[in-house]
């Protein structure tokens, strides 16, 4: 019998969109569902189960329909999800919204100058959600109004514990696909970085007074990063002194075929005649 597909939970700017990219250069394309979109959606709002079998990764900015066990459209599967240190990630996630022109959210946020403090503490239907302990709302499988956040602490972490296949983090990317892989069946990890920002001169800075508003709001989000931190430590020990060498190959592997993709990327944006295109799309 075939094992339940995977279910990427997906939050904004954890590297999301290259971790669907590796997924998409194992798995055969007619196995993965993807829903972003607003039409996806609508098109994906109801699926038949002769659909749903052959499926064996789901990603989107989704939430599973129940966290213990984890189901999505009531049917079992495995789900794993990514987290990043929370302030960073919705100051990302902010100047992404900000300076990406395809999104929803960019002409609403430009228009009335809002600013990452006003981002975090909004009640304005847009942003109610975003910047308030997004991640452990996510997790816990609690509706996102419920108040009482330390139950919904103690829920995610279990969740992510005990429900969860697997969980990463950015900031420790490749070993949290090491540890991925093989329950995942990923074959091939390398990667090129997708949707990366690059902070120029530009960009605003963010100030003390803002990132103490974004800690304040969101100190649910930063135990629960904390406490997940210190779990993924222990896994990886549990990986014995052979994963460090492991983890060292694949870096060094990595970085040569980052060098090699972007070489050839920019000799074909040089050439718009050369028939070949490697995509760059961007997804929200």
């Amino acid at each position: 019998m075939a094992a339940p597909p995977l279910f990427f939970l997906h939050f904004p700017r954890t590297g999301g969109t290259t971790i669907d990219e590796i997924f998409a250069s194992n798995y055969p394309a007619e196995s993965i569902l993807r829903i972003y979109s607003r039409e996806d959606f609508k098109k994906y709002a109801v699926i038949e189960e002769k659909d749903f079998l052959p499926l064996r990764y789901i990603t989107g900015h989704l939430l599973l329909t129940s966290t213990n066990p984890t189901q999505f459209y009531g049917k079992d599967v495995r789900a794993f999800t990514f987290l990043r240190e929370p302030v960073k990630r919705l100051y990302s996630e902010y100047i992404f919204l900000k300076t990406w022109k395809q999104q929803h959210l960019y002409s609403y946020l430009n228009d009335n100058n809002i600013s990452f403090s006003q981002y975090i503490t909004s009640t304005e239907q847009p942003l109610k959600w975003r910047g308030k302990n997004f991640m452990t709302r996510c997790i816990s499988g609690e509706a996102l109004e419920t108040t009482d956040l330390s139950e919904a602490l103690e829920k995610a972490k279990d969740n992510l514990k005990n429900s969860f296949m697997a969980f990463g983090l950015q900031e420790r990317f490749m070993e949290s696909l090491l540890l991925l892989a093989p329950q995942a069946g990923l074959a091939n990890i390398l990667h090129q970085k997708r949707n990366a920002l690059k902070y120029g001169a530009a960009t605003p800075k963010l100030t003390a007074e803002e990132e103490e508003i974004a800690r304040e709001y969101n100190s649910a989000d930063a135990e629960l990063y904390a406490w997940a931190a210190t779990l993924f430590d222990e896994r990886v020990r549990e990986q014995g002194p052979e994963f460090r060498k492991r983890l060292k190959d694949a870096l060094f592997l990595n970085e040569k075929y980052q060098k090699i993709s972007n070489l050839l990327y920019e000799s074909v944006t040089q050439d718009e005649d050369a028939g070949i295109a490697l995509s760059k799309d961007v997804r929200w």
